[in-house]
């Protein structure tokens, strides 16, 4: 439903959501730099709010989710990126990150 809400809003001329989306992306920008991933997801996805169609958020998300050891999730974004045109997502599938499962990231971490 919240996605209803925000491609309802985009689709009004009111740039306020594409702003407040920009802002939440350089915010998730700079947490995920800073290794504070868990708040940089939660960035990311403000700003996928904001803007669904915002293929480097769905990337960068992905690429947090992948580094906390979610690779489902990493994979679902790292898709939805590729979809909307991501070429560093395009990359990142072609070693299929969905071959790793969650068990796999926690044991090569632990070594």
């Amino acid at each position: 439903m919240r996605k209803d809400i925000s491609i309802s809003r985009m689709s009004s001329n009111d740039p306020k959501p594409e702003r407040e989306a920009q802002s939440w992306y350089k915010e998730g920008c700079i947490l995920s730099n800073t290794g504070k991933l868990p708040e940089a997801i939660t960035a990311f996805t403000a700003a996928i709010d904001g803007n669904s169609g915002w293929a480097e958020a769905y990337f960068k998300r992905g690429v947090c989710y992948y580094l906390l050891g979610n690779c489902r999730l990493a994979s679902y974004d790292m898709d939805a990126a590729t979809l909307l045109g991501c070429r560093d997502a395009q990359l990142w599938s072609r070693y299929d990150i969905q071959q790793f499962d969650d068990s796999d990231f926690e044991s090569k971490k632990e070594t």
